[in-house]
């Protein structure tokens, strides 16, 4: 396919000279992306807080690498190799989380800039996209997992490349950028399968900017486009899914049940699958939860409002102009397939796509905005200044301070949670058990909330209070989160568990004195009913 001269010249500069062009001309999105960035995980950065899971594998180590592996995440463990991040070091995490959340907003400000053309649409709301999509709450809640943080944004970089050279190759050729588009959105994939879905997202969020924008390059290659674009995400998903198959064999580890357990498919009625699909629809729609607000509502009533608009004023005489609705209509819906797949509502930590095409249609409707604007009223400088303050404001409103409410609940129960511990740890002391001892926790305990303080999925809730549903779950998870202080004890087996809930229907609740007793080898703490 030929490229128009316009957009042969910035790719004979080379990737990086385009991209530290892009970066120069762009300096005041880039200082926006900072001052954002530090709002939204300022308080995270220096009120440290241990997040659930991260005591986990602080304390298995490769053990609980072998269970990423199992559930076809390897790209997470192969980047920590290569990092040398195998050992976790919470605080650290997170400042290479930070570091690297910085990279991919500049990496994904480039794509959308490249993929409209040279001098194509207007670029001082290319902040928009990165700074919505990093302050959403679903993410706010993926990085608060210390132990996979950095790795996450570090993939979501990948994305952003795989498609900067996948696009390449579709409207310029170069095997070469086919087999390394393949190679990293593979690795994307293998680091979380939250991937999959934003990578369908971000493709047709792609072809919607490249048809509007480089209309003399797709246009009349629409259906080979659209077919190039979805064989190489096949690809991409067929390769990770056999590298992961033959990783399995040559590890002889058990494939894991985490990510089958979500499916519910076969396994509840079907009334009540499409019941709590219809639910979580009406929730992300209306807002009714902390995770989401009404930018999805406002994304896909601006978006379609634009693409009709042209039609109802007869201007759109674009070839495939309905093939292009179309996609819009694919790109809204693009965040309900995974729900949908599964047969349930995913939880919000791993629901990427839907805060990209909020954070990507945003910046879509915007920008447009601008560019009728900008025809149309001798005021354009005022209104785009207008526009951006509106915006920020919106951000902050909606997404900042919700995310810093549950930064500030988690620093306050992890505050909790050390007076408990020290207590706990000294009359274990007290009783005579040391590291050769075995102790069991019964019940759980809840911190005390002041009316600043909210709960998300993980933010905001104890490891006193976590896994009760699970049998022992609650005490493996605080003797977990022990060692990780240094407090190392044996945890109980069952005998020595049926032996505690024996014990403990005689026992006081803590701290009443007589809460914390000790039989034999065995230190039984009875922290609730």
């Amino acid at each position: 396919m030929e490229t128009s001269k316009s957009y042969k010249e910035p790719l004979a500069e080379g990737h990086i000279g385009h991209f530290t062009s892009f970066c120069r001309n762009n300096r005041a999105s880039i200082a926006i992306i900072l001052v954002m960035l530090f709002l939204t995980y300022g308080f995270m950065l220096f009120h440290f807080s241990f997040s659930i899971d991260t005591e986990d594998i602080i304390v298995k180590q490769m053990f609980f690498y072998d269970g990423w592996l199992g559930i076809n995440r390897y790209g997470l463990v192969i980047t920590k190799q290569l990092a040398g991040l195998l050992s976790v070091i919470p605080g650290f995490a997170t400042m290479l989380m930070i570091v690297m959340t910085f990279g991919y907003s500049l990496v994904w400000m480039h794509f959308f800039h490249w993929i409209k053309g040279q001098n194509s649409g207007r670029t001082e709301l290319s902040w928009v996209f990165p700074v919505l999509f990093f302050s959403s709450i679903p993410m706010i809640e993926q990085v608060n997992f210390q132990c996979q943080s950095f790795e996450i944004a570090f993939a979501m970089m990948l994305c952003a490349a795989a498609l900067l050279l996948e696009w390449q190759w579709i409207l310029s050729g170069g095997i070469i950028r086919l087999l390394f588009s393949v190679l990293l959105g593979t690795w994307c994939f293998a680091s979380y399968q939250a991937f999959v879905p934003l990578y369908i997202s971000a493709s047709m969020a792609s072809f919607v900017l490249g048809y509007y924008y480089r209309n003399e390059e797709i246009e009349s290659h629409v259906f080979l486009i659209s077919i190039k674009l979805t064989a190489v995400f096949l690809c991409d998903y067929v390769i990770y899914t056999l590298l992961g198959k033959l990783l399995l064999f040559l590890r002889d580890i058990p494939a894991g049940a985490y990510t089958g357990n979500m499916i519910h498919w076969g396994k509840y009625p079907l009334e009540e699958i499409i019941s709590s699909l219809k639910i979580y629809m009406g929730d992300v729609i209306f807002a009714r939860n902390i995770f989401w607000n009404h930018g999805y509502l406002l994304v896909a009533f601006g978006l379609l409002l634009t693409a009709f608009w042209r039609i109802c004023r007869k201007t759109a005489e674009r070839r495939f102009y309905l093939f292009y609705i179309l996609v819009i209509f694919l790109l809204l819906a693009s965040p309900f397939f995974l729900p949908v797949l599964m047969g349930s509502p995913p939880v919000a930590r791993g629901q990427f796509a839907l805060p990209f095409v909020i954070a990507a249609g945003a910046q879509i409707i915007a920008e447009r905005f601008l560019e009728n604007t900008e025809k149309l009223s001798e005021h354009f400088s005022f209104i785009r200044i207008a526009v951006s303050v509106f915006l920020l404001l919106l951000v902050f409103r909606s997404n900042i301070v919700t995310g810093n409410r549950l930064f500030y609940s988690d620093y306050v129960v992890h505050q909790q949670e050390n007076v408990l511990t020290e207590r706990l740890i000294e009359k274990v002391t007290e009783a005579g058990g040391s590291q050769e001892s075995t102790v069991a926790i019964l019940g759980h305990w809840s911190p005390s909330r002041n009316p600043s303080m909210i709960r998300g999925e993980t933010l905001g809730y104890s490891f006193y209070e976590w896994d009760q549903p699970i049998p022992r779950g609650t005490c493996n998870r605080i003797l977990n989160y022990w060692s990780a202080l240094g407090y190392t004890y044996q945890k109980p087996d069952e005998e020595q568990w049926k032996m505690a809930e024996t014990l403990g229907k005689g026992m006081p609740i803590w701290p009443q004195q007589g809460s914390v007793i000790r039989e034999g080898d065995l230190v039984v703490i009875r922290l609730s009913e």
